[in-house]
């Protein structure tokens, strides 16, 4: 009996485990989004900027969560959609992960992009 509980505690762990680390990775890696973010996006999106087509300051403190989430779900029509395009879903999901998470009305906002 009492090997039967410890077998049906340890599969319920190992099960919520798993869970946690598919939604984990659902919602994307902000660490690796701030390195994606300076990789693919910072160049662009700072202070006296040298793209090709230089825009104005962007950081993740420069929008709210909502506003992220509405950029995220809308990149199909900014400006610099030919740059989303050559970025994978995954890494996109990373990205969005560390900008929503550090935005202007979230617990920890990132200050100076990041």
């Amino acid at each position: 009996m009492k090997k039967q509980k410890f077998i049906g505690i340890a599969a319920a762990l190992i099960l919520v485990s798993y869970v946690g680390i598919s939604v984990a990775s659902e919602a994307g890696n902000p660490r690796k989004g701030r390195f994606l973010f300076r990789q693919n996006c910072r160049p662009c999106h700072m202070e006296n900027a040298t793209g090709a087509k230089p825009a104005h300051y962007l950081g993740p403190d420069a929008k709210t969560q909502a506003e992220w989430k509405a950029v995220f779900d809308n990149h199909a029509s900014l400006p610099c959609k030919d740059e989303w395009a050559k970025v994978s879903e995954k890494d996109l999901q990373d990205i969005f992960s560390y900008m929503h998470g550090g935005a202007k009305d979230s617990p920890t906002p990132v200050k100076c992009g990041g």
